[in-house]
């Protein structure tokens, strides 16, 4: 096996203590990395390890966490996993190689599995009821909120109290169904991303937020937009992070996700209900890569406040 020119993957895996237990960088490994509404999972695969780590890291008694950093070409990093839970390790032999793979999770997961007891938390705004979990679990990172129209989580609903008792998972679930919004885990970290509609974009800070302007010559498949949705393929990108907000405009081209039959019996359709906003909220990312392989890219989904304004497919981008 040859690696692949300019696509750096450096992989380290450490015990509870931080004392070091693999540096892979010499070895082929492939990755692929969801960051997902709730936590981020990855699955890391290396190729040809030798016995004894492959049986320290099965049989050890220590928990171990993986980071992984890439770079291509000499240019800036980008930590794809930073300190992730080792949950499995498995494995086999594909002759003429050994195939590990760890398949992990980031810290956030620990936090929503905490168990908790809330009670009467008065004047229960979104923003006093989270932070009241969050404290309960003996969380102490950052809590952001983005997207809020008119400041929505520090509203004072009607009943006087409110209590909270489960899992932070459980509770957090709760409250997004009844305010509408996701959140994103990182190791120390809480993002919470409402996707207001249409009429409350004035009313939120979305035009405000530093956008990411996608470019045709970084993607890596066609983008394809759907009825207020995006998803896009392209070269690996560690600014393509669930909250992050994609302006297309710059883009040349792109196809449309949504099916044949739709286009075939809905007159109209792409004109009135795919056109029009130019700014996607990221909801959805995978990140893939290799030293060994092609495998280089982001993957995205976005969603758009709007179904589109009526307007030529040919005026879809510049």
């Amino acid at each position: 096996m040859n690696k692949k020119f300019g696509q750096e993957v450096i992989l380290t895996i450490e015990d509870k203590n931080g004392r070091g237990v693999l540096d892979a960088s010499n070895l082929r490994v492939d990755f692929d990395v969801r960051e997902l509404d709730g936590f981020s999972r990855a699955s890391i695969t290396i190729y040809n390890l030798n016995e004894d780590t492959i049986a320290n890291l099965i049989g050890g008694n220590n928990d171990h966490y993986a980071t992984l950093t890439t770079r291509l070409h000499g240019s800036q990093e980008f930590k794809v996993i930073d300190t992730f839970f080792i949950s499995n390790t498995i494995s086999e032999k594909r002759i003429p190689n050994v195939i590990t793979t760890l398949y992990c999770y980031n810290k956030g997961k620990e936090v929503l599995e905490t168990q908790v007891n809330v009670d009467k938390i008065s004047e229960p705004t979104l923003e006093k009821l989270i932070t009241s979990l969050m404290r309960s679990a003996k969380f102490g990172g950052e809590i952001a909120y983005q997207c809020f129209p008119n400041d929505q989580q520090n509203y004072k609903p009607p009943r006087p109290t409110a209590s909270m008792h489960g899992s932070v998972w459980d509770c957090l679930e709760d409250l997004k169904m009844e305010h509408g919004f996701k959140s994103f885990t990182g190791n120390d970290s809480f993002l919470f991303v409402y996707t207001p509609d249409l009429a409350q974009v004035p009313l939120t800070n979305l035009d405000d937020l530093e956008k990411l302007v996608l470019q045709t010559e970084t993607m890596r498949a066609n983008p394809k937009l759907a009825p207020a949705q995006l998803q896009i393929t392209s070269n690996l990108d560690g600014n393509i992070r669930p909250g992050a907000v994609l302006d297309i405009s710059e883009l040349i081209t792109a196809g449309t996700s949504t099916d044949e039959q739709t286009l075939q019996l809905s007159p109209d359709f792409a004109r009135r209900s795919i056109a029009g906003y130019n700014r996607y909220q990221t909801l959805v990312v995978q990140h893939k890569g290799s030293n060994y392989t092609s495998e280089w890219h982001t993957i995205a989904s976005a969603t758009a406040p709007t179904n589109g304004l009526a307007m030529s497919t040919s005026q879809w981008f510049r």
